[in-house]
């Protein structure tokens, strides 16, 4: 199994989670499920299930690469592959013909360039999909160009009007190039690198606000900044510390664990911290955990840090 094609979707209000693994081949797709608790009746463990496509689908299975996972509504998982589109999945049908995969195909724009890092296990710092607060699915591309310095890009956003129909609009009030990026920067903000933006992530709360990755070449540091792209405002920025320098020698450092800027990942968990401290405390060593024991994902302290951050708590 990959993480990447791996999801985790959390329902009702006990504690129930349903862990999704979706495996394709050339001939159709194969998905493994975790129901906690079981379904009444049905045995506790891994489930394993044949999907078919539909015949009218237009997604490539013998290209397909699974990005991210994310949750478009409380029953599905959404598998995006950033250079296709998106593969719906309702996990938590009863009968495997209700689970019926729904392609959704990007915009034409987005799919005219080719996946630059094509690595298994490295993440695309060009492209994001996210799903915001009110459920709203946005595409974030950054398209670069091939010039030398100073760096050329346009940032462009679009939402999933329909997601029936699979129809894109483009946000045509929030494009973005190169020279509105780093005008942006103001005299305190001096010291911000002028390098192409990176790994993309979308505000839960405001949906035109974006959060960058910036590293300048030859650098060991990280700048993330904050930029809502409607009024052409940067609203904040923050060094990122490296933790990895204080760990000790590449050697001794957990490959896992290595910053890639890719896994800030918003999430819709803050909505249930509105009880109370210690509540909302439990709650968040709960996620953590089902990081660890279920996804095989450890957070690192600081990235811990910027998830609490994120969320507001």
């Amino acid at each position: 199994m990959f993480d990447e094609e791996m999801g985790i979707l959390c329902h009702d209000d006990n504690g129930e989670f349903t862990v999704a693994h979706l495996a394709h081949g050339s001939d159709g797709l194969e998905l493994c499920l975790l129901h906690h608790p079981p379904p009444a009746g049905a045995p506790t463990g891994w489930s394993l299930g044949t999907l078919q496509l539909p015949p009218d689908n237009k997604i490539n299975l013998h290209s397909w690469r699974t990005d991210v996972v994310a949750v478009p509504t409380d029953r599905c998982l959404c598998w995006v592959d950033y250079y296709q589109g998106m593969l719906l999945v309702d996990v938590l049908a009863d009968t495997p013909d209700q689970q019926q995969p729904h392609g959704i195909r990007l915009p034409a724009q987005a799919l005219k360039s080719r996946r630059i890092y094509n690595d298994a296990g490295d993440p695309d710092p060009f492209r994001c999909v996210c799903v915001t607060d009110n459920g709203s699915i946005k595409l974030v591309y950054i398209f670069v160009k091939d010039l030398p310095s100073p760096p050329d890009f346009t940032i462009i956003t679009w939402t999933l009007v329909d997601i029936k129909k699979g129809s894109w609009t483009k946000d045509m009030g929030t494009i973005m190039g190169a020279d509105q990026f780093f005008g942006l920067y103001s005299a305190t903000q001096s010291c911000l690198p002028r390098v192409k933006p990176t790994f993309p992530v979308v505000s839960l709360v405001n949906p035109d606000v974006i959060c960058f990755l910036l590293k300048e070449e030859d650098c060991k540091l990280y700048r993330m900044v904050e930029v809502n792209m409607r009024s052409m405002v940067l609203q904040s920025s923050a060094l990122y510390i490296n933790e990895e320098e204080e760990e000790g020698p590449p050697s001794e450092i957990d490959f896992r664990c290595r910053f890639y800027g890719h896994y800030f990942i918003p999430t819709k968990f803050s909505s249930y911290l509105s009880e109370d401290a210690i509540t909302s405390c439990f709650l968040l060593v709960a996620a953590l955990h089902i990081l660890r024991e279920h996804l095989g994902y450890i957070p690192k302290h600081e990235e811990n840090i910027m998830i609490v951050k994120w969320l507001g708590i």
